[in-house]
């Protein structure tokens, strides 16, 4: 295993993705704290352009898409971390592929969640 933390962020695709990753993250998390609330009725989990809304739920379950990409950005980092070493190319994908996917959710999120106001 990789154990130099320094080169590893300092290699400016692992800490720019790192950055973005964050702010996406930092924005879903701060937008459900301001207008996701605790409700007794079912909410829209999801919108397809075809059929419209087609998953419902209760209210905490909209939390898995900022939950989920945070195990994202954990999983992809630890991978990244460990074959740094031996495959810097895979390393980088792997971050710049999690700040991608976040962005995605971070997208996606707002809209499910404008969709609920």
């Amino acid at each position: 295993m990789f154990r130099y933390p320094k080169v590893y962020w300092t290699d400016r695709w692992v800490w720019i993705p790192a950055v973005f990753l964050l702010l996406f993250q930092l924005f879903m998390w701060v937008y459900a704290a301001l207008y996701v609330r605790p409700t007794a009725d079912m909410i829209f989990l999801h919108y397809n352009v075809v059929f419209g809304v087609d998953l419902i739920g209760a209210w905490w379950k909209i939390l898995s898409v900022p939950f989920g990409g945070l195990c994202v950005f954990f999983l992809n980092f630890a991978i990244s971390w460990s074959c740094y070493k031996d495959d810097k190319i895979l390393a980088r994908f792997l971050t710049v592929v999690a700040a991608t996917l976040n962005l995605f959710l971070a997208v996606a999120f707002y809209l499910v969640v404008g969709l609920n106001i």
